[in-house]
């Protein structure tokens, strides 16, 4: 019998990228406007995803909480995290976000994303 050692919840890469409003809550814990920037999200898991929007943003040498306001099949989601890394390639800005997903909310995002999967909106990385 195999045994999963896998360490990291399964990725999910989008057929066709998600779009969807992102708001930068706070840099370095101060408060940001709430200015809605466009975003799309190309892949998912139960811990974070990645996006790509067209804000240059210095992830390196700051803390960044968002808040994504989207709909991935039919109820729309809030949530929110933290940018881990960012990269620039040919003038497109490419994210990854930490998810933190409060606890009566844990469900939700995996129900989401068995129902994309069920209709092949997404794929298993």
């Amino acid at each position: 019998m195999k045994i999963n050692h896998r360490k990291e919840p399964f990725r999910y890469t989008f057929k066709e990228p998600v779009s969807f409003n992102l708001f930068i809550v706070s840099i370095n814990g101060i408060p940001a406007p709430a200015k809605p920037v466009q975003a799309l999200m190309y892949d998912i898991s139960r811990s974070g995803c990645g996006l790509k929007m067209p804000l240059a943003l210095r992830v390196d040498s700051n803390q960044i909480r968002v808040s994504l306001n989207l709909v991935l099949h039919e109820e729309p989601l809030q949530l929110e995290g933290t940018l881990r890394w960012g990269r620039e390639e040919a003038d497109n800005h490419y994210y990854g976000v930490q998810l933190d997903i409060p606890v009566h909310e844990r469900d939700r995002l995996p129900r989401e994303l068995r129902l994309l999967a069920g209709q092949s909106k997404i794929i298993v990385k």
